[in-house]
């Protein structure tokens, strides 16, 4: 599939202005990353697949970021997308990947999505503060250059994370620049140390703001205010299980069950467990998984009892729930974060 096809179908999905894509389609794409469904030798639907790691209980698992879903107008409601879909995961498995990842564009898409094995696992509190709030700007805090060891060191403070190498960093901050965006990193000079994402418009949404105390996150919200006055503030923070500010921003599906299970029995060597795991689309992740002392293997004999014996999708919202979610399962459980995706 050639970069014009590729083009034409992005541009029949999506809205988007002629500069931003042509960055996209220069600085981000990856030909090696496009998976399409051709009709006579001509592709009528693609995505992106790309590579990204995750942190998830103190393992770094390779995680499949799904982008760019797009069909052809004239071909939509015949399947292709259907059977696209199916192949990325499979092809997925087969490059080594753990998860699968992705940001539905419409809300009604969620559904179509829960059909092929993914959940909704990720949340973020959504934080509103009216025009009028002032951040509070500790006198020791100072804004530098956003460099990417300070949003390596930050990214690695927050567990459970999907994380960006340096060439991705670059890319974001070129994205932001082309969204007229806000990014601005501070530091006391004493480890303390934040960077807020925030994209403007009627109001300030700060999609992302990392930072290794609560001062420096108000000191980078507040450098962000001298730039942005008289707007009312919309913050994406890490979801901390409060319902009212709770908003989905993602899903996962899990793409190799044993790889997941085997760095969650190794996270927890007191973790006896015994689950059965259903999948109608990967074959390989059909079975029964013992994990105990550390680790995960596969039973080989019939078993009678099972902690839990669930589909893909319930297993995924298992252990990616809260922590009271996991203590009823005798499992830990810690809610993943996204942010910052390039699509």
């Amino acid at each position: 599939m050639n970069k014009n096809d590729f083009r034409r179908l992005f541009r029949e999905a999506f809205t988007t202005d002629d500069k931003w894509l042509d960055w996209f389609m220069a600085e981000v794409y990856d030909e090696t990353d496009v998976l399409a469904e051709e009709v006579d030798g001509k592709p009528v639907a693609t995505l992106l697949s790309s590579r990204y790691p995750m942190e998830f209980h103190g393992a770094e698992l390779p995680l499949a970021y799904l982008s760019c879903v797009a069909t052809a107008k004239s071909e939509r409601g015949k399947g292709h997308m259907h059977r696209l879909m199916v192949k990325a995961l499979k092809e997925s498995y087969e490059r080594g990947d753990a998860f699968a990842a992705l940001i539905p564009a419409e809300r009604r898409l969620y559904f179509f999505y829960d059909k092929f094995g993914f959940a909704t696992v990720f949340y973020a509190d959504e934080l509103r503060y009216t025009a009028l709030h002032a951040f509070v700007l500790g006198e020791e805090f100072s804004t530098v250059e956003p460099s990417f060891d300070m949003f390596s060191r930050l990214e690695a403070l927050r567990m459970g994370s999907v994380r960006h190498s340096g060439e991705r960093f670059t890319q974001i901050l070129a994205d932001m620049k082309l969204d007229n965006g806000v990014v601005r990193a501070v530091t006391d000079g004493n480890g303390g140390e934040a960077i807020a994402f925030a994209q403007v418009g009627d109001e300030v949404k700060v999609i992302e703001l990392l930072s290794s105390s609560e001062a420096a996150a108000e000191a980078a919200l507040a450098y962000v205010r001298m730039e942005t006055p008289e707007k009312a503030f919309v913050v994406w923070a890490e979801p901390t299980g409060r319902k009212a500010s709770l908003r989905s921003r993602g899903m996962l599906r899990i793409i190799n069950a044993e790889v997941v299970l085997a760095a969650l029995a190794a996270s927890n060597q007191k973790i006896d467990q015994v689950i059965r795991v259903h999948d109608p689309v990967i074959a390989a992740n059909n079975g029964v998984f013992v994990l105990r002392k550390g680790q995960c293997t596969r039973a080989s004999v019939p078993v009678k009892k099972y902690a839990l014996d669930v589909s893909v999708d319930v297993l995924a919202r298992v252990i990616f729930s809260s922590p009271e979610i996991g203590d009823v399962f005798e499992l830990p459980t810690r809610r993943p974060f996204i942010s910052l995706m390039l699509d």
